[in-house]
Order: C-alpha cells, then structure tokens, then sequence
C-alpha cells in the first residue's frame, strides 16, 4: 500500500474516532467539520509532513542548521534556545557535558513524544508537566527554567478551517506538548515552531501554569464560603459540646441561636444519615432508591464522556456500541426524566394533601407568594454558589496547573454567570453555557412555575385538572412531532455517536436548545408524575387484581426495554426512518414515566412485594438526600479528579473502566456532596424555614429538622428536636407540629398506611 493511502486511512481512523463524540454542544461544529473532510487530502498533507512534527528534538536541530526566524523573537527567549543548541551540538560532537547537559536533557525528557494509538484516536501527545515545571538552573545573572506548552498544530496548515476548534475532537489537529524556556511566550513559540517547520501549522499555544488573577467575584465568593464555614464550624461545636448541658436554658431557642445552628455541619450530617421514621406510612419509599441509581446514571454517563476525549484508545472503547446492552449507557437521559417525574408526582401530592387540609390557607394570596419564594430561597443558594465557586475560583486556580485539563467548554462563565442565575441558561446564550449541566435546574424551574395552570383548575373538580394536564400534554407531544418533521431531527441526543439524518440542516446544539432543554418538550414526563401524584392523593385504597399485576409489570418491563434497548442502529451510525425515530421521541419519555409510575402505584398500595422492600431499603435515604448537591458538584469532582492526571487513559475493558474510574469519580461526587449539602444546601434550607416562620407568626417556633425543597431529593418527615421548659412550649411545639405535617390515613392491610412526604412547607 503507498504511503500516502496508509496515512490516510490513519487520519481517516483517527478522525472517524472523533467523530463518535457527538453530543456535547460545544463540539458539535467539529462534527460538521468531520463528515465534511476529506481524507485523502488529509492523509497526503499528513505524509509530507512526515518527519517535521514538531516535536523538541526536531526544532532544536532545524536550529542548529538555520536560526534566521529567532529575529522575531524576544532576546532572553533567543538566548536560552541558543544555550540548547550550543549544548546539543556539543554532546553530538563528542564534546564534554556542561553542567547544562542535564537541564537540556530534562527539557527533551518531559516533552511529549508521538505515541502509540493513531489508529484508535491518539492525536493528543502529552509529556510530563511536574518534571518541567522543576526544570531550574542558574545561569549566573539570571535562572532558566522550564514551561509546559500545548502546541496545538495542523499538520495541513493552519487556518480558518483546520483551526476551527482547538478541543480535544477537533479533526484536523494534533497536539503535543513540548517543555521549552519559560522566557519564551506563546507568541515566540509559534514562531520558533512555524519557522523551524517551514511552514504555518500551529493554531494555537497554550502555556501552563495557566494566568490567573483574582477579581471581585473571587473574593466574594470566598468570603460567602468562608463566612458559612465558620458559622458551621463554631455551631457544630456548640451542638457537640455545649449543647447537651443547655437544652433547657431559654436562648436556645431563640431566634438568632436557631439562624446560627441552621449551619451546624454536625447536626446536618447527622440528619442526612438518620433514616429514622424514613419508612412512616404515607412516604413514597422506592424515591430514594431511584435518585440514587439516576444520579449514579448521571454522574457515570458524563464521566464516560470525559473518558473517551481524553484516553489514548477511545476507538477501542467505542467497540462496546456493537452490544446492545450498552444502549442503557448510551440512554442516561432517561436519569434525568426521572428526576423530572418525581418533581411532578411530590409537587401534587404534596399540594393536594395541604390543600386538604386547609383550603383557604392554601389558596390564599400569601400561600402562591411562599409558593414561589420558598422554592427558588431552597433551591437557589447551593446553586449559585456551585456557578459562583466554579466561575471565581475553580476555573481561573484549581485548573492552571492541569495538564490534562478536561474542559467540556471555554470558560464562558466570565460573561454568562448571570444566565445560571436567573434560571434562562436553556433559553439566553444556550450556544455559550456557563456550567453544561445546570439547564436541569432551568427546565425544572420553568416547569414549576407554570404548574398552577394544572393545580388550580384541581381544586375546582379533579376531573378538570386531568383534563388540563392531558391537554398540554398532547400539546407538548405535537411539539415534539412537529419539530421532528421539520428539522429532520435525531430520536435521541447521542453523547457517544448517533446517526444523524443528512437533512437536518441546523447544529446538535439547536437541538439541544428546541428539544433536550425545552421545558415545552421535557414537561412530558413532568405531567406524567403529576398526574400519578394526583392518583395517589385520590384513592386512599386501591385494589389491583393479579391479573393487572402481572400485565402491568410485563408492560413496565416492556417499556424500559423499548427505551433503553432500541436505538443500536442508531448509535451504531445509521440513520433511523423519520416516522420511527419520531414515534421515539415523541413517546419514549411519557412512557418512561408511565412505567415509573407503576413502580411507585404497586409498592405504595403494598403490591410490591421484594421490589418494594428493596427500593425502600434504609440504606437508600441518606444516598437519595444527597442527589441534588451530587447534581450540582459531580462535575467539578470529575473535571478536578480527572485534572489530576499527567498522561491519557488507557481502555482495556470495562470492568477496568468501571472499577478504576467511574467507580471512584462516582464516590467522590457523593463524598463531595456530603460537605455541600452540609454546609450549603442545609444551611440555607434551614435558615429559609426559620425567618419564614419568624416572620409569618409572632414568635419563632422550634427549628424544623432537615426543611429540604430540592427536586431531586424532596424530604421526608422526621421527628423535630425537643424543647424544653414550661407547660406552654410543650402546646406550642404540639400546634407546630400539627401545623407542618399532613393527616395520618390508616388502611385496613398492614403496610398500607401512608403519611406523606412533606416537599413544601406553607404555614
């Protein structure tokens, strides 16, 4: 075979690998560019390039030969690459070794060298950024010192088109990395590179440690986090040591020790992990279960993701498409749905039973304003602070020193903070996505807000209600069907690879904006969950034949099946007809939600049998608490972990995979979360319960226990702390109990008594 033709079917392997990275929004024009170019061409440029890759050993011997481009470039810079050549040349003469010798081979050690892979993706060569950042020597009147640059290059040449994306999947270039002077700027060594080469090649230089300067947002972000952790700090201490010997003195329950102990770290951990009371009759027992298992589907679905941009062999890795079984991988999006239903199912039984209890409360004037404020007040403080510690101080210090630095996207956060905040980042600059996964919380806000268009007409007649949810429910559906037809759209989004319909003309990140982040198309399984909110509110018994049992557990497992198993030949590349990757989109989630449904239906009315005990198994609750602070930080943990890192991963199978990676990534986004949710989402969560109730009655009542409104994990009643002291408190704890939690419903079996999980709390 010429070698020509065998270089191009390396570039050709190298460039298909990439191209199965479709999904992430970011680098969907690289996908473009990829099933647009051509490989022959690629392949011939590849081969004249040949033997000039710019690797260190090539540029300091093109320098030992011609050395007239240094011109252009700073004079220390000049003189250290001046003292490498000098000193090459010397050792290749068989001259003596100075005592630079081991400087200029530490330089050549730690620089990256064109690896094994080609075939199976490797177009990124890394060296060893610790042992060039040590490089130092004294040179007498001043120190040289080593730089870690990635040199980002097109072998073809660099231009628009070649450099149009300088991600990791970029299809027309390489990287290498290369340990020069630290004299040298980025702007020296393009031109020592470009020069030495004879040609224009590097897009782009990136220099490591990566510059980094503190601003406003920076110190404030820091002294909010700070401020919280000496507040919880000092109160665990309180709670630990003090308190025991004070329960009956007064000022402990007043209103500023009840803000102050709001924070206290140990009081809050030990409430994540009580599951006492956590399987009272009336909670949903099998929700923590299935939070816990999404949030795992989550966390591991973007980890696959950074694994494949950044492992030495992606290509092998993505031979797992061939078995059907990796389709549930594939199809993490169903996480997410799930997380959407429960936030439909909690928000109307929850509502319904307080509307039950006092209707004129519930639908006063004051009750829709708590509504509102006591969701975004509990959602949005560990959220904005996730977006304001990873725009002010995660991005610009914890990555500087990364040299495997896993970005999904350019730190656009800088100038689009402000979209996370305001819960539109799914709707303004969606192109430019500050934190990728925070369009969740926006969708799930926006669906929230509208959801009086369901509840109120509920009040009136059930019936009405129902009929409202179906409506917008085929509404949404039609949307959905409509939009399939006119973009020439995909079934699914396909993180690891999809084929794509040639005539869908707009980009997968119009996609994502129209279909994957669009409340009007995710509120499918939305209603779906509200709708089974508002069969469990309604039938306080219900009798389910043996033969609707079996049918309906074969239904369930027919429909995960369907969703999660069905779409190989698509995620194998090939294009699925309109009518049936239509018929997906339109119906794969409401069913999704109707077989989640049947779970929670049969277990909450006792005919669950081993699968209830399972999903409702203790363990579960403290995991299932811990979701929604996971969501919010797993990827900073991934992104961090992974950072860590000096080379590229290597595949070798998926137990490796699992057990060496996903594994640990996973543990460490809970153990993160564990300290989040502790300091933050508890914190504040707390402090919300006590103002509002200082605020709405004239005295403040004793602190409620773990007073969560989170969607992804809704909390369950416990047990408040006692007060202590006269007759009076012990009546005003009684009226604060009976005020906060919802009737009691006995049924005539065992195990079917319900009291409901307490989401919202309106006073």
């Amino acid at each position: 075979m010429p070698k020509n033709q065998l270089l191009s079917l390396i570039t050709l392997a190298v460039v298909s690998t990439q191209a199965q990275f479709h999904g992430v929004s970011v680098y969907d024009n690289a996908f473009d560019t990829v099933r647009n170019a051509n490989f022959d061409e690629l392949g011939s440029n590849l081969f004249s390039y040949g033997k000039s890759l710019p690797t260190i050993e090539n540029i300091i011997k093109t320098l030992a030969v011609d050395n007239s481009f240094m011109a252009n470039v700073s004079a220390d810079c000049s003189e250290d690459f001046d003292l490498m050549v000098s000193e090459t040349t010397n050792l290749l003469q068989g001259g003596n070794a100075t005592g630079f010798a081991q400087t200029l081979l530490q330089l050549i050690d730690s620089s990256g060298k064109p690896g094994a892979g080609i075939l199976l993706g490797n177009t990124r060569w890394f060296g060893l950024f610790k042992e060039c950042q040590a490089i130092e020597y004294d040179l007498g009147n001043r120190t040289f010192a080593g730089k870690y640059n990635h040199v980002i290059f097109a072998p073809s040449g660099a231009n628009k088109t070649t450099c149009t994306s300088a991600s990791p999947i970029s299809p027309n270039t390489f990287t290498i990395d290369v340990c020069l002077p630290k004299t040298c700027s980025a702007i020296d060594i393009e031109t020592i590179v470009n020069g030495a080469l004879k040609k224009k090649i590097v897009c782009e230089v990136q220099s490591l440690p990566r510059k980094a300067h503190a601003n406003a947002g920076t110190w404030i972000t820091l002294v909010i986090i700070a401020v919280v952790l000496f507040l919880g700090v000092t109160a665990s201490v309180f709670d630990y040591f003090v308190l025991p010997y004070h329960k009956q003195e007064p000022y402990v329950n007043s209103l500023w020790m009840q803000c102050w102990r709001s924070f206290s770290l140990y009081t809050n951990v030990v409430e994540i992990f009580n599951t006492k009371g956590a399987n009272k009759p009336g909670n949903i027992g099998p929700l923590n279960c299935m939070r816990f298992f999404s949030i795992c589907w989550v966390v591991m679905g973007h980890s696959i993701i950074f694994f494949i941009l950044y492992s030495v062999n992606p290509a092998s890795f993505m031979k797992l498409q061939q078995y059907r079984i990796f389709s549930i991988i594939n199809n993490s999006y169903f996480s997410v749905d799930t997380f959407f239903w429960q936030s439909g199912l909690l928000l109307t039984f929850v509502w319904l039973k307080k509307y039950k209890q006092n209707k004129q409360q519930v639908m006063s004037a004051q009750a829709w304003i708590l509504f509102y404020v006591h969701r975004i007040v509990r959602l949005s403080p560990p959220y904005f602070l996730v977006i304001a510690f990873y725009t002010f101080v995660y991005m610009p210090f914890a990555t500087k020193n990364m040299s495997v630095d896993p970005e999904w996207t350019p730190n656009y956060c800088t100038k689009n903070w402000w979209v996370d905040f305001i819960y539109l980042n799914n709707a303004i600059h969606y192109r430019e996505s500050c934190y990728p996964v925070s369009w969740y919380l926006s969708a799930d806000m926006q669906m929230f807000l509208f959801t009086p268009v369901i509840l109120i007409p509920l009040t009136i007649k059930k019936s009405y209600g129902v009929i409202v949810a179906l409506v917008i429910l085929a509404l949404s559906t039609g949307a959905n069907i409509f939009q399939m037809y006119h973009y020439y759209f995909p079934p699914i989004q396909g993180s690891f690879g999809g084929g794509n319909d040639p005539r869908m003309t707009v980009d997968a990140t119009t996609y994502n904006a129209l279909m994957y982040n669009a409340p009007w198309i995710r509120c499918q399984v939305y209603i779906v969950g509200m709708l089974t909110g508002v069969l469990l509110h309604s039938y306080k018994k219900l009798k389910i034949p043996i033969i609707v049992q079996v049918l309906g557990w074969i239904m369930t497992f027919s429909i995960a099946c369907g969703c999660l198993l069905s779409l190989k030949s698509f995620f194998l590349g090939h294009v699925i007809p309109l009518g049936w990757r239509t018929l997906f989109s339109a119906a794969s989630k409401p069913l999704w939600g109707v077989a989640l449904s049947w779970i929670v239906v049969t277990c909450y009315y006792g005919y669950g049998s081993f699968i209830n005990s399972f999903m409702s198994w203790t363990i579960w609750v403290p995991l299932g608490r811990l979701s929604y602070s996971t969501y919010l930080v797993h990827v900073i943990v991934c992104n961090y972990v992974i950072g860590q890192n000096q080379q590229l991963f290597v595949y070798a199978n998926f137990f490796q995979l699992f057990t060496m990676y996903l594994l640990p990534l996973i543990s460490c986004s809970f153990a993160f979360a564990l300290f989040w949710s502790s300091a933050f989402e508890l914190g504040f969560g707390k402090l919300e319960s006590v103002l509002v109730n200082a605020m709405i009655r004239s005295k403040p009542q004793p602190m409620p226990v773990r007073p969560r409104a989170s969607t992804l994990d809704p909390p369950v009643p416990e047990t408040l702390p006692e007060t202590h002291g006269n007759s009076a408190n012990s009546m005003q704890r009684r009226q604060f109990i009976s005020a906060i939690e919802l009737p009691i419903v006995t049924h005539s079996k065992k195990n079917r008594s319900t009291k409901t999980d307490i989401e919202e709390h309106w006073s």
